[in-house]
């Protein structure tokens, strides 16, 4: 039996980067909401590779449609 492979680094960051996408929808955190705009900040300052540059560009325009949605879905009560 083989050792498992190490996975690329770009791999992590953009399976962590769907994973907190993932969570936000599932709990609309407001602090979650910043740590993913910090990340993906840090991603497209930091992309040493144009396959992680284009990861990041995908995931950025994932995002802005997940934020969106959360907006138009709002939980919060109306006060009338």
């Amino acid at each position: 039996m083989s050792a498992p492979q190490p996975h690329d680094t770009s791999d992590i960051v953009i399976a962590a980067t769907l994973w907190l996408m993932h969570r936000y929808q599932q709990t609309g955190s407001r602090k979650l909401a910043r740590m993913i705009e910090q990340h993906l900040a840090w991603m497209h300052d930091r992309a040493s590779s144009p396959r992680l540059a284009d990861a990041c560009r995908r995931l950025s325009f994932e995002w802005r449609a997940v934020a969106a949605d959360s907006c138009a879905v709002s939980t919060h009560p109306v006060l009338h």
